[in-house]
């Protein structure tokens, strides 16, 4: 048994001289010593030595090419199956390239899913080859020197050669490119609203390039599911989808019976923004406007300093505030079935639940401009977006793109066989294996025309070109007409995820809510136009960073000020840890006595190095990273203080420090002071102790997966915490004259709760071990202490807080310094599995923990400046508890229980 005891003058690093005179070496010590040491250093030498990836892969001259788009070999059904003999085919024109999948980690919330996993792919140095670029994503993958030009390749097709091409501009590009003999397949691929996203002005201010080639344009339109319009078609509501949002929101509430699981419309609540900007465009408003020369005037009352051609949200507009009007009655109007309110809204306002059977009536999905894919199932059809107010039909108009990884660039022959793949994935010979396993499959109907005709060479596709819907060309004539491009200006991959904010907060605010219940329009546009004008403001400042000069030189002084009283910090802290550890009597010994205990140096060594390099190197290289704008690819530029000051003027990262705090007075109160008490407890149980000992440790062996997916049922509409609580309800509704209404509550959607019930498992799970290590503690305690204070009359109060507790005492006081520093720093990774950070309202997340925040940064958006600027500053702000804990742990002295 181990116990601490407070010292006031024997430090706890003292060694007697004549312990150390009579010890006896061991035998054979220098031996193993030697190979301790060696082996050591080996394995460490080991870890450095790994052969280049890429060098292991292109043995006997075949390239494993990593590429977006690579189908799975389990995939059932005529795409998937046409998708691999694409590749089959490919693979059989080109014996030397292996297309692979390229894979990574997806996070739930946050960001937008798809958009991270690139962005963490190459954090991991397992960047794919060919990387799958969309609109929203593509200036960033441009600004960060991702992608690779593709001009000459271009070039290639269209058969031209264009001298000094990156000088001239789209439109005169374009037009020496149609010169080219080629350029019918150039056209054939490449719609025209998808040149000015695949082809920019550098940054770097060389030129225009082209970094990204289409590989399949697509729109939004309006999925339906056939089997549940059939079965309300005597309430009114046909065969197709919606003409207008009146229409819309009436069908929708009359197929939505959350009893059935059923809901009228489905919304991806990770990514909200995503629908609501179809509904933003047919109200005839925008997410993002491109400036011209002759509106800066109009637009520089909103934002300081804008030029011509820079990107600006246009949140804020009326046709904005109609658009979210319209969200908010989807989420909170009042449901009403035979003059009961049945729920509220017709989204389901949280993820499904393992085991739950959901219907959706409607939602909104893509249509691929070559196949109806999704149509395969015979219950589902298809239709152009509703109209809004003004009668528009919009949605938006995306584009499958794929770039070519600029870590290629010193490689030729792999970049090449990067571009094969680009240049065959959607060419000719793809789309001819595309169309003849539709039309092997019974689904011919589902092709586009245009290339049934294309490859009716011997007239066979002639029965299915007949069979093919008029209403289907109608519904893509529509939908195409009305395309408006995703937004592809600077920093536009923040765009979504911060929509997602201002959405939230007009779905979740109860003034809304009201406003909508008493038909008081007006009300709830003037609040909802308050939120959108402030999360307008708030998009601009991140996106553009423009600031007047006077407060970027004040914000630029205050970061500088802030960074030299870290440093300081960092210093002063330093010396108290060499003053507090150091015996007193350290000179009068001689000094560290390398030479004299140098076999003892020597056995430390390997773990210092250890410690060194793994700890220490990377905190002084995030140290640089910090004043720097810092590339995945290498790349750095010297930016002063700008990360700092993003971070100290940035209200997302104080609103996640602050989140941070209360998670970490939520889990000190419940969290650390549980396992004490249990052990009080547990100490005084008469009988039963092993068996309430394993009860209590038991759920630390359930993995962290695995107590995730249990509370995030119980926390479900459905989930345990509404039963016990409608029970209770249930109960009391029997009183005469109390009627109150049954909990429906979904708590991780809920910014009020969803912080305190994310907190729940980690108390729940880390109860048991806890407590055993405070009920140890409490077993020093000599029993003959208890039995005079029985004689003394003392009552259990009195033996708690006048012997047990005095006894712990020193146990509790490092563990809570530690537990709080844990708290704060290391809360990200269980509430990344249970919320992504959300539910998220206007202010921020309510679940986005600091960690969570600095996770998101830098390898979620690959801003390892700001992510090391913000570390730091969250590192002095903890240096406080780190100096406190050193000052305890220098008066501890640890010895065994039987030492005197």
């Amino acid at each position: 048994m181990i116990e601490l005891r407070k010292t006031t003058n024997t430090p706890m690093t003292h060694i007697e001289a004549s312990r150390c005179n009579h010890a006896k070496p061991l035998p054979h010590a220098n031996r193993w010593l030697t190979a301790y040491v060696a082996f050591t250093f080996l394995s460490l030498l080991c870890t450095f030595t790994d052969a280049s990836p890429q060098e292991s892969q292109d043995t006997n001259g075949m390239i494993t090419l990593r590429a977006t788009g690579v189908p799975s070999d389990f995939g059932i059904g005529p795409i998937q199956e046409g998708e691999r003999a694409i590749m089959d085919n490919f693979r059989e024109m080109h014996p030397d390239i292996n297309p692979v999948s390229s894979t990574g980690l997806v996070l739930p919330g946050g960001s937008s899913t798809m958009d991270m996993v690139p962005f963490m792919q190459i954090a991991g140095d397992i960047a794919p080859d060919v990387l799958y670029v969309n609109f929203r994503q593509s200036q960033t993958y441009i600004g960060m020197g991702l992608l690779l030009p593709l001009d000459s390749y271009i070039e290639q097709i269209a058969g031209v050669t264009i001298e000094d091409g990156h000088l001239l501009d789209n439109e005169t590009y374009l037009s020496h490119l149609k010169t080219g003999p080629g350029w019918q397949e150039l056209e054939d691929r490449v719609l025209p609203q998808c040149w000015d996203v695949m082809r920019r002005k550098n940054p770097k201010g060389d030129g225009y390039h082209t970094y990204a080639f289409p590989s399949g344009p697509i729109v939004i339109g309006i999925q339906y599911d056939r089997l549940i319009f059939s079965e309300y078609a005597d309430a009114g509501v046909e065969m197709r989808a919606p003409h207008d949002w009146d229409e819309f929101l009436t069908w929708a509430q009359l197929m939505t019976d959350p009893q059935k699981g059923r809901y009228g419309l489905k919304i991806n609540m990770v990514a909200p923004a995503w629908s609501f900007a179809n509904f933003l465009y047919s109200a005839g408003g925008k997410v993002v406007h491109q400036v011209e020369a002759d509106e800066i005037e109009l637009y520089r009352q909103k934002v300081i300093n804008i030029k011509p051609g820079d990107w600006i949200c246009v949140l804020d507009t009326d046709e904005a505030v109609d658009a979210a009007y319209f969200w908010a009655r989807l989420y909170q109007e009042k449901v009403v079935r035979d003059d009961q309110v049945i729920c509220r809204g017709v989204v389901l306002t949280s993820d499904a639940q393992s085991g739950d059977v959901i219907e959706y009536a409607m939602k909104h999905e893509y249509l691929d401009d070559r196949f109806l894919q999704a149509a395969m199932d015979q219950t589902i059809g298809f239709g152009p977006v509703p109209a809004g107010p003004t009668g528009l039909q919009r949605s938006e108009f995306n584009s499958r793109m794929m770039g070519i990884y600029s870590g290629l660039e010193s490689d030729p022959r792999r970049r090449d066989a990067a571009w094969e793949y680009v240049k065959y994935f959607d060419g000719s010979e793809a789309r001819q294996i595309r169309v003849e396993k539709m039309v092997e499959s019974g689904l011919g109907s589902l092709v586009r025309r245009k290339l049934l005709e294309r490859f009716n060479t011997d007239g066979r596709y002639n029965s299915v070109i007949r069979r093919i819907s008029p209403d289907l060309e109608q519904t893509y004539k529509i939908a195409f007409e009305g395309g408006v491009p995703e937004p592809y200006g600077k920093n536009c991959q923040y765009i979504y995820d911060e929509m997602r904010k201002p959405l939230m907060a007009i779905t979740t605010n109860t003034d809304i809510r009201d406003a909508i219940d008493t038909g008081d329009e007006a009300s709830a546009k003037a609040i909802i136009r308050s939120i959108l004008e402030r999360a307008t403001v708030n998009i601009n400042q991140k996106m553009l960073g423009n600031l007047p000069p006077q407060v970027a030189k004040q914000r630029n002084i205050i970061s500088w000020i802030v960074i030299v009283l870290a440093i300081g910090s960092f210093l002063v802290v330093l010396r108290m840890v060499f003053k507090a550890f150091t015996p007193e009597h350290h000179r009068d010994l001689g000094g560290w006595q390398f030479g004299k205990y140098w076999k003892s140096y020597a056995i430390a060594a390997p773990a210092l190095l250890s410690i060194g390099l793994w700890m220490y190197w990377p905190m002084v290289k995030g140290t640089v990273i910090a004043f720097q704008d810092y590339s995945v690819t290498g790349e750095a530029t010297w930016i002063g203080a700008s990360n700092f000051a993003t971070v100290l003027y940035s209200s997302e990262f104080w609103m996640s420090l602050w989140i941070s705090l209360i998670y970490a007075m939520l889990f000190m109160v419940f969290g650390f002071c549980a396992p004490i008490f249990l052990a009080f407890l547990l100490s005084e149980v008469p009988r039963g102790k092993i068996v309430f000992r394993t009860i209590y440790y038991l759920p630390a062996m359930l993995s962290g997966l695995v107590v995730i997916i249990m509370f995030k049922g119980f926390y479900g509409p459905d989930g345990m915490i509404n039963h016990v609580l409608n029970t209770g309800v249930w109960l009391l509704n029997y009183i005469p004259g109390i009627e109150v209404g049954y909990f429906m509550e979904d708590w991780l959607q809920n910014p009020r709760w969803a912080l305190f019930f994310c907190l729940l498992p980690t108390v729940w799970a880390g109860m048991g071990p806890g407590c055993l290590i405070y009920l140890a503690a409490l077993k020093t305690v000599p029993n003959e202490i208890y039995e005079a204070a029985d004689i003394d009359g003392a009552g259990i109060g009195h033996k708690v807080f006048s012997i047990a507790i005095p006894t712990i005492k020193i146990l509790v006081m490092i563990n809570f310094i530690g537990a709080m520093i844990g708290a704060i720093r290391g809360s990200g990774g269980f509430i990344l599995a249970m919320t992504g950070g959300g539910p998220y309202t206007e202010s921020g997340g309510a679940t986005e923990v600091i960690g969570l925040k600095l996770f998101y940064i830098t390898f979620g958006y690959l801003q390892f400046g700001v992510g090391a600027a913000m570390s730091w500053v969250l590192g002095a702000m903890l240096l406080g508890f780190t100096v406190y804990q050193l000052k305890r742990l220098s008066n501890l002295e640890f010895r065994t229980a039987g030492d005197s």
